[in-house]
Parts: C-alpha cells; sequence; structure tokens
C-alpha cells in the first residue's frame, strides 16, 4: 500500500483503545486530593479522615450493587440457557467481583474507624467524587460480564469479528496456502501469464459501503475477466470435493496497457450490506460502515498472524460512496494497479541493486 493511501486509511481504521481514560481518572484523583488540602481536609484526625473515606467507598460501591442485583435478576430468566443452571455463575457474571470485595473491605474500615463526625458539605461532595475517580482508576466500575453480553447481542457488535474469523477459517486459510501451487499450473497452460511474484497474490476487495458485484466490471470498466485459475478440491463439511474457485481478471491502466491479477470481493461484506436492508435487523448503514472497518482490521490482524498465509494476499481498503476525492473513476482498477506497479517497482530495484 502507498504512503498516501495508507495514511488515508490509517486515520478511519478504528485502533485499539488505550488506557487514557484510566490515566485521565488518576489526574482528577489529584485533583480532588489537592482540593481537600485546601479545604483543609487536614484539620481532621486520621481515624476521621479514615472514617470518611471508607463512608463515601461504600456510598460509592452500592449503586453498583444495586446495579448488578437488578441484573442478576434477569439473568435468573437465562440460568439454563446461558449458565447451565449454576445460579453462581450468573451471579458472578451479574456483579462485579472486585466491586464487591472493595465495598466489603471499605464496610469493613467504615466500621473500625466509626466515630461520630459531621463534616462540612463541601468536603464529603469532594470525598464522593475522589472515590468514583479512584475506582475508576483501579478498575472497580467495569462492566459486568453480563451487561458486556447484553450491549453485544443488542448492539451486534460482534459481528464484523465473526465474519471475518468465518472467512479465514471457512475459505481462505484453504485458498491462500494453496494460491503459489495453483498460480504455477495456471501458468502453464497459459503462456506464463502471471509471471511475476506480486500476481500470484489475491487482492481482496473490501468497499466501505460493503456493495459487492457478481462481476467486476459492473464496478469497473477497466476490469474485464481473463480466465479462471485451476480449482481447489477440498472434502469438507460433508461434501466431496468441493470446490474453491478464484478469477484471473485484466486490467487496462490510463494508456491502456494490460496488467493481470487475481481479484475478487470480501464475500462476508454481502451479508452486512443485506443486514442494512432488512429492518428486523435494527443494522443503519452507519453500523454496516463502522462493521466494515473493523471487519478489515480483524481480517488483517488474522491473516498477518497466519504463517502459512503470509505474501498471499493483499487486502483492499476503499470508499466508494458516490463522488469520492480519492478516486473518483475507475477506482479499483487504479486501486490495484497502484499496488501492482509500486511492488514491481520495488522488486526491480531490488534486483538493480544486487
Amino acid at each position: 500500500m502507498t504512503p498516501r493511501i495508507r495514511n488515508n486509511f490509517e486515520r478511519i481504521i478504528p485502533q485499539p483503545r488505550g488506557n487514557r481514560a484510566a490515566r485521565t481518572s488518576c489526574f482528577f484523583v489529584l485533583i480532588c486530593t489537592l482540593l481537600l488540602y485546601l479545604l483543609g481536609i487536614l484539620n481532621y484526625t486520621r481515624s476521621q479522615i479514615a472514617y470518611a473515606v471508607a463512608f463515601n467507598c461504600v456510598l460509592t460501591q452500592i449503586w453498583h450493587l444495586i446495579n448488578g442485583l437488578c441484573v442478576f435478576s434477569e439473568e435468573l430468566a437465562h440460568i439454563h440457557s446461558r449458565y447451565d443452571g449454576e445460579y453462581l455463575k450468573a451471579l458472578q457474571a451479574s456483579l462485579n467481583t472486585r466491586n464487591t470485595f472493595f465495598m466489603i473491605f471499605s464496610a469493613t474500615l467504615w466500621y473500625i474507624f466509626y466515630e461520630e463526625i459531621s463534616l462540612p458539605n463541601t468536603l464529603n461532595v469532594v470525598l464522593l467524587i475522589l472515590c468514583h475517580f479512584f475506582c475508576r482508576c483501579v478498575g472497580i466500575q467495569d462492566p459486568t460480564q453480563a451487561t458486556i453480553s447484553e450491549i453485544i447481542e443488542n448492539k451486534q457488535l460482534n459481528v464484523a469479528h465473526g465474519l471475518a474469523w468465518s472467512y479465514y477459517v471457512g475459505y481462505l486459510k484453504f485458498v491462500l496456502p494453496g494460491m503459489k501451487h495453483m498460480v504455477k499450473k495456471f501458468n502453464e497452460d497459459n503462456n506464463n501469464l502471471l509471471r511475476s511474484p506480486e500476481m500470484f497474490k489475491l487482492n481482496i476487495l473490501i468497499p466501505l459501503s460493503c456493495k459487492i458485484y457478481n462481476d467486476l466490471n459492473e464496478e469497473d470498466e477497466n476490469i474485464t475477466f481473463e480466465k479462471a485459475i485451476p480449482p481447489l478440491h477440498i472434502d469438507r463439511a460433508g461434501i466431496k470435493a468441493r470446490v474453491f474457485k478464484n478469477n484471473v481478471y485484466r486490467i487496462l491502466d490510463e494508456e491502456h496497457r494490460p496488467y493481470y491479477c487475481i481479484a475478487e470481493y470480501a464475500t462476508p461484506l454481502a451479508s452486512l450490506y443485506e443486514m442494512s436492508n432488512i429492518t428486523s435487523a435494527a443494522f443503519s448503514k452507519q453500523d454496516r460502515i463502522k462493521q466494515a472497518k473493523l471487519f478489515y482490521r480483524t481480517l488483517k490482524d488474522i491473516l498477518e498472524s497466519s504463517l502459512e498465509c503470509q505474501n498471499t494476499f493483499r487486502l483492499l481498503i476503499y470508499n466508494d460512496s458516490p463522488q469520492t476525492e480519492e478516486f473518483p473513476k475507475h477506482l479499483i482498477s487504479q486501486l490495484i494497479l497502484k499496488h501492482l506497479k509500486q511492488q514491481h517497482s520495488e522488486e526491480y530495484k531490488l534486483e538493480f541493486r544486487t
């Protein structure tokens, strides 16, 4: 991928979140501590301060405990389907274990240092905020397993992840390792048409719109079907000699010079596109675009970590929305040609140096 294309798409491909939220919480803990100092917290004894802090920590955690019990009441309705009838598992999924232990610990300190004390309202408010941020820092207020599961199921946030793995396990894992062998057999019967190494790779097209066509020529007239490479036959899921086929396409550049490559759409994108057109799926266009980006990232991570698939693929993500500024015309052909010409140039320079 050229630096220009890479920089453009790095800005829109979501990356794993860091720990800035926790660090920000730590910053606010310091601010609250400074405010307590300025408000005269040191005018009280250590036991009084410990009692006040413990009391506010208990208040902070009570809400999360009550919320967890409400979640537990819902999980009881799914005790057999989700937890194999084990109530303890359902309770653990509904409650944050660290939150529960921390509340018990705070309640113990509250009991030990119990003392009649009346702090100003300002000090109490700052102490309560301090306890909230402290719990956020150490991850005590993280969502429970049941809450995360509910969010994922309701928002269908795991669609892209599942599709990417299914695409790899059910298709790419078989096709990509044998691609080089199939291309060599194809070249024997076609006058070495795919002669350079960059032509051995499978170009996987990932349009952000998720709209895919039965023929690449329908989207880009500079791309035409040439021939099919020898199919791969594998016994799969009860089907004897299941056929996996790939096609060779001819691509014309600006001067109508022909280039050849193996290309296809990432077929799971069709599922995302159809889901966005079905009302019952509750899957919006924005959800579709987001899932397409996550699909690209997940598939990229899977393939790059697979030793048997290295140097056998090229993931090409592009924005095919109307009036795209990047490539307003002949979008796919220009994108593929950029990669073919770039890699050909790099290999030529390497050969020249050696």
